[in-house]
């Protein structure tokens, strides 16, 4: 009969830690999800400043750059834009940044999956309201405003949509690991 002092302790698996695989597909697909906001998903149905496809980086730069309608305004307007892209889409990619630290850092596959449904409902109602964030941003009022000329941001949220999904089923299967 052993001694118990050469019995090793048990260690104990914490259930809510993403094991390596989980993590390494939660990462690729987080990665695939910030691609999006370099990547020119929304149209427009006019050319603005020469291009009809936008990414949200280039919609951010050229409202920095003052040359989108939403500045020459000069109203309370920017401010409301703003606040409208932090909770609208800008929400996601900063939700979909702190997954990726997490993944990193701390593998809580409950913070990733809470992190991804919550982006997805924000990318659900956004897509819901009619991308009000980008409309905005563009044509420098909501759709109702501004002349019949819509923003289709349709792709980027199904893809928003289904990278979200797939980060709640990778945290949530833990027989991927």
């Amino acid at each position: 009969m052993p001694n118990n002092s050469e019995i090793s302790p048990v260690r104990k698996i914490d259930p809510d830690k993403m094991g390596w695989q989980r993590r390494r597909m939660a990462l690729i697909v987080t990665l695939i999800g910030l691609a999006t906001f370099v990547t020119p998903f929304v149209a427009t149905d006019s050319e603005i400043l020469g291009r009809s496809r936008w990414s949200p980086l280039q919609v951010i730069l050229a409202v920095h750059a003052g040359t989108l309608p939403i500045l020459h305004s000069l109203s309370p307007g920017l401010l409301v834009l703003g606040i409208d892209m932090f909770f609208g889409l800008g929400a996601v990619y900063f939700l979909l940044t702190l997954i990726t630290a997490a993944i990193v850092f701390f593998p809580s596959a409950r913070l990733v999956g809470a992190s991804a449904a919550v982006g997805g409902a924000v990318v659900w109602g956004d897509a819901k309201y009619g991308y009000s964030d980008f409309q905005e941003a563009i044509y420098g009022a909501p759709r109702a405003f501004a002349s019949g000329h819509q923003v289709h941001a349709g792709t980027l949220c199904l893809i928003l949509l289904g990278v979200l999904g797939l980060l709640v089923f990778i945290a949530a299967t833990k027989q991927l690991d």
